[in-house]
């Protein structure tokens, strides 16, 4: 019995043993009431600006109130820029410990949430308090005003808005500058508002962004709205507030004769008065018939004269003739009694195209040279110059352009002289520089591209003889190709977003839809051109 009674004593004293050891484990201080220690951080939650700094205050106690002297680890937790902790590395006789927090300098959003957490062991056990900060960034007040520089256009002109964005600082308001602002023009006759137009200027060092606004074919009296906004920007070293302001601008319509209609010939399109009367004059009797002023290049000479330009040969490439059209133009404008900026209209014809684009997208070019080793992808143009601006006429002063038979995706390499003499056209030297550049993927064409500006109203008109140079082409992409118009593509007119016209048919003397009959006889053409400008 005795020693049965020694081996379930010992036995009892083992369980014991045991049951204390898991309930030591088990027991947590810091459930119920009894809990033994409490380590809190305080504030618990505040809102600090970017850049500030600000005292916590850590306290460690038991559950009796007695301090805890105890090492402390930290931590910061956020999504973007957590700041810095500043403190002792443990909490003092009196059981507490002052960390001073700084906040990240620079936050991107409303509000940037940390959270700061403070663990400290006492008697093997862990505990954790945190403190929930809310960084907002310093947001600057800004201000936008913006004005045209007319109250009321005519269709067809291009009339510039300027914005001016100010901020305040401590020293009161200033310009604001390398803000993008974003622009939208709307149609403000209707109920509701009908968006025409957006486009997005950045300000210079004086704060200022400038907007052109072009429209045209308005049959009736527009009112325009223009808003401009700058969004709320909190992603730079300075954070500022958007703002937003509009402005109104009356449209009144084009009647025929409000702009005057120059006509822009073709490569050696005035080699001889035959071949450039040829070319315009059924055209200039049916536009003066419906009321437009086509303008005249030598008003002391009887009649409508127009435009002359002589390409040149081996040096001179488009630039260079669009440079001197251009001044031409400037000069009929003033000699007709016109400001040499007056909006006009363009009807053009091959080459003539090419030349008005030139014009239209290139205004204040110096093209007095040429770079003949640039490529596509170089930086800068293929033309240069003296530091002087030869092309004055621009996309702002053009309103409808319209080209004919305008080789804008070029044509074939392989046209020679006998397919010329075949269609009675003139032989083309090909090493003139303006041949050159009308050649499929010619360095000229690459550096223009296949879109126009958008300030001007592009028509594109091609005709097709059912003649092939080369393989048909697509350019418009519409799943349908086109062969030519015996020296042009049909389809080589189109540029990007705007329309191309197409009229089929045979070449002279059987019909009028060859490069040459389709600008001087053909009635179609001529009918859509006048519907164009009307």
């Amino acid at each position: 019995m005795d020693a049965t009674w020694k081996a379930g004593l010992l036995v009892v004293v083992i369980l014991a043993l045991v049951a204390g050891v898991i309930a030591y484990n088990w027991y947590d201080p810091g459930e119920g009431d009894g809990a033994p220690g409490s380590l809190v951080l305080s504030p618990a939650t505040l809102t600090l600006a970017e850049g500030a700094s600000t005292e916590l205050q850590l306290s460690f106690t038991a559950g009796d109130g007695t301090p805890i002297a105890a090492e402390v680890s930290w931590n910061i937790n956020a999504s973007g820029g957590t700041g810095a902790l500043r403190c002792a590395p443990e909490t003092n006789a009196s059981g507490r410990l002052n960390a001073t927090y700084d906040a990240p300098a620079d936050v991107d959003v409303r509000k940037h949430n940390v959270t700061i957490e403070a663990r400290a062991v006492w008697q093997r056990e862990t505990y954790v308090a945190r403190a929930r900060v809310g960084i907002v960034p310093t947001v600057r007040e800004t201000a936008v005003a913006v004005s045209a520089e007319r109250a009321t256009v005519t269709a067809g002109e291009t009339v510039t808005f300027t914005a001016s964005l100010r901020m305040r600082s401590d020293e009161g308001w200033r310009p604001l500058a390398g803000q993008p602002l974003a622009w939208t023009f709307f149609d403000a006759g209707g109920s509701e508002l009908r968006p025409l137009r957006t486009g997005t200027a950045v300000t210079d060092t004086a704060g200022k962004a400038a907007m052109p606004f072009f429209i045209s074919d308005v049959n009736e009296t527009m009112e325009v709205l223009c808003w401009v906004r700058m969004d709320e920007n909190l992603s730079g070293d300075l954070e500022y507030e958007g703002c937003d302001c509009t402005s109104s601008l009356t449209v009144q319509p084009e009647t025929p004769g409000t702009f005057p209609v120059v006509l822009v010939h073709g490569w050696v399109g005035s080699v001889a008065d035959s071949l450039l009367n040829y070319t315009w004059w059924n055209l200039t009797q049916r536009l003066q018939r419906q009321g437009h002023v086509i303008l005249d290049f030598d008003t002391s000479t009887p009649g409508v004269q127009y435009l002359r330009y002589s390409p040149g040969w081996s040096d001179h490439h488009i630039p260079w003739v669009a440079a001197r059209v251009s001044d031409a133009i400037r000069h009929a404008l003033v000699m007709n009694g016109y400001s040499p900026d007056q909006t006009v209209d363009i009807v053009s014809h091959s080459m003539g195209g090419l030349i008005s684009r030139f014009m239209a997208e290139h205004p204040g070019a110096d093209v007095d040279y040429w770079n003949s080793s640039w490529q596509p992808g170089d930086e800068g143009t293929p033309w240069y110059g003296d530091g002087d601006v030869d092309i004055a006429v621009g996309g702002r002063q053009i309103d409808d352009l319209v080209m004919v038979g305008t080789p804008n995706h070029g044509v074939p390499p392989n046209i020679d002289d006998r397919l010329l003499d075949m269609l009675s056209y003139l032989p083309i030297p090909w090493w003139a520089c303006q041949t050159q550049d009308m050649v499929y993927h010619s360095t000229f064409l690459e550096a223009m591209g296949y879109r126009g500006c958008n300030i001007v109203d592009y028509h594109a008109i091609g005709t097709d003889i059912g003649f092939t140079i080369g393989e048909p082409q697509d350019f418009d992409g519409d799943g349908v190709n086109h062969t030519t118009d015996g020296l042009v593509p049909t389809e080589s007119p189109y540029l990007e977003g705007s329309p191309l016209y197409i009229v089929s048919g045979k070449a002279w003397p059987m019909g009028d839809d060859d490069h040459i009959s389709q600008m001087a006889v053909n009635g179609e053409v001529h009918r859509y051109i006048i519907d164009i400008l009307a």
